[in-house]
């Protein structure tokens, strides 16, 4: 039988890499719920709630850009201590599980891309500058965003719970 072998920083940054993408799922997750409530103000016609809304939005997604670097770096240390995990399978286990993550942040930043858009075309409507006619492609862009970063950061769980059965 092998002997396992998995550097400290490895794992604490494993620990770390969970705990922030679990933290950006829960950012998109917020955001999905206030999209719903900025939709009702405007058929409601409070702009002025509604740009509240809207901005504290902008302001969560500037976390969840913060929080994006934040896992990437982690995701770095894991990377640089892949050749360190021995048996090799385990390291290739452990490489599937960061390139899961790692897709995640490319999703994010198009998630945060698609919501400024949505977030400015939401703010010029309310300021009677536009009819916000790209609201409904914004949203959908984003819910399907939303998924696959839930769907990734499900995947990384799912092959780190086989990194440590295996």
């Amino acid at each position: 039988m092998t002997t396992r072998t998995v550097p400290e920083d490895f794992l604490k940054a494993r620990q770390q890499a969970s705990a922030i993408a679990l933290e950006i799922v829960a950012i998109s997750n917020n955001s999905s719920v206030n999209f719903n409530q900025i939709a009702q103000l405007d058929i409601q016609g409070k702009y002025t709630d509604a740009l509240i809304l809207v901005s504290q939005e902008l302001e969560r997604n500037g976390e969840a850009r913060t929080k994006a670097i934040d896992l990437s770096v982690q995701l770095t240390t894991m990377a640089k201590n892949l050749d360190k995990i021995s048996p090799a399978s385990a390291g290739q286990t452990a490489l599937e599980a960061i390139s899961s993550e790692t897709a995640l942040i490319s999703r994010l930043i198009d998630y945060n891309d698609y919501l400024n858009q949505l977030l400015e075309v939401l703010r010029q409507k309310f300021l009677g500058k536009t009819s916000g006619d790209k609201i409904d492609e914004l949203i959908s862009k984003i819910n399907d965003e939303g998924k696959a970063i839930n769907d990734l950061n499900q995947k990384f769980n799912d092959v780190m719970r086989q990194f440590d059965i295996n």
